[in-house]
């Protein structure tokens, strides 16, 4: 009869060995059948397009001897061209920062000033920069404007440009492979990438001018797609 503490000695020996044996398993590389190449290819793909969706920046800014007043009347004002936005159609608002801080000049007495951002989104670039306007003449300060892709947008746009980088990686697959005399057998994997944001193309504008003439350009959406072909003989 084997002891205790030898049985526990050997069936951990036993355990940690099916253990390294299954993580070498796991590890293995795989294999390439005889006569046969791996190769790694990558495709890729663009679509430019003109941009969708206008951002207006706007500003609410009101100063008084108290911080209460001030916020109050920045407030009012804020829910004011709130308001007015929200009527539009196809129009989306957003309140972004709000700040409260104190003026100290010398020899002066302190003053407090409030402040709100508002960010309006809208399709309708015309309709947009009118109501910037009028919001500008009551007061608010135009931060800036800015083109972008929509969302649905961008996306319809990646799949274009997927497909095009599927295009590029079959071609070039079969190219480089054609070149080396062996030709495209099969594909042992295949990755694609994450889809970039396309960054907004900013209009600055300064608070006291009007809402500006803009005209977009045009945004790139890029694709990528990476794979392993396994080539073989003509």
């Amino acid at each position: 009869m084997i002891p205790s503490k030898s049985l526990y000695l050997v069936t951990c020996g036993i355990a940690l060995m099916g253990s390294v044996s299954v993580g070498a398993t796991y590890a293995a590389e795989p294999t390439t059948p005889d006569n046969t190449t791996r190769l790694n290819v990558t495709g890729s793909g663009s679509v430019d397009a003109a941009p969708d969706l206008v951002t207006a920046t706007l500003l609410v800014q009101n100063e008084a001897t108290k911080a209460v007043d001030a916020q109050a009347r920045t407030n009012d004002a804020a829910h004011n061209a709130v308001t007015k936005a929200e009527k539009m159609s196809g129009f989306t608002v957003l309140t972004d920062s709000y700040d409260v801080s104190e003026n100290r000049k010398d020899n002066k007495p302190s003053s407090w000033t409030a402040r709100q951002t508002i960010q309006i989104k809208a399709k309708d670039a015309s309709a947009l920069l009118d109501l910037v306007g009028k919001l500008q003449a009551s007061g608010l300060l135009l931060e800036g404007v800015s083109w972008s892709l929509s969302p649905e947008h961008q996306k319809d746009l990646y799949r274009q440009a997927e497909k095009k980088a599927v295009d590029d990686l079959r071609s070039r697959s079969n190219e480089i492979a054609g070149d080396l005399g062996l030709k495209v057998a099969s594909i042992s994997s295949i990755s694609v990438g994450e889809p970039l944001t396309a960054r907004p193309v900013a209009f600055m504008a300064r608070a006291a001018m009007a809402a500006p003439t803009m005209r977009s350009e045009d945004q790139t959406v890029s694709a990528t797609i990476r794979a392993t072909v396994i080539l073989k003989p003509q």
